[in-house]
């Protein structure tokens, strides 16, 4: 099987999607590197060139990973031909390229809903972290690590 690009998209391509991109790497790497998926990342309102935060970097030297040659890309039409399946932090992210990009809406999804099957989700989003604690970084980098083990067992069964 040819190998499909997972797209991660947020905001800034600073925080989230980077994470996202790298967890996702990670995680895909020690638990499941028969799948047929790489990582990407880019943000729909992305400064291109700027590195991560400084919370972003430290939250993925944590967990073994260097973000920080990592540039913050704009999604484009060209992105978004390429991926093959585009995983939005946040529903109005979604509902946003899926309106820019109306042909390539059936492979935009929202990040957790789809991650989680809709089973049991309280918030549906995930909450941007910029400018916020440390804390607040950790914590997304939790739930992200959570979420992308369910994604990569997904991925699994659809590859089956």
């Amino acid at each position: 099987m040819e190998k499909g690009i997972i797209l991660f998209v947020c905001t800034g391509n600073t925080c989230r999607s980077v994470m996202a991109q790298a967890l996702f790497r990670k995680l895909k790497d020690k638990f499941a590197p028969e799948l047929n998926y790489q990582a990407d990342s880019a943000g729909i309102r992305a400064i291109e060139g700027i590195p991560p935060t400084g919370e972003t970097i430290i939250c993925m030297a944590k967990q073994g990973l260097d973000i920080s040659a990592h540039k913050a890309k704009s999604i484009d039409n060209k992105i978004i031909k390429k991926s093959s399946l585009i995983l939005t932090m946040t529903q109005q992210q979604q509902i946003f390229l899926k309106k820019q990009f109306p042909l390539s809406m059936n492979k935009i999804f929202s990040f957790r809903p789809y991650c989680l099957r809709n089973k049991g989700i309280k918030n549906q989003d995930v909450e941007d972290p910029y400018g916020k604690s440390m804390f607040f970084y950790e914590n997304i980098c939790r739930q992200l690590e959570d979420d992308i083990n369910k994604l990569i067992n997904r991925l699994r069964l659809r590859e089956e």
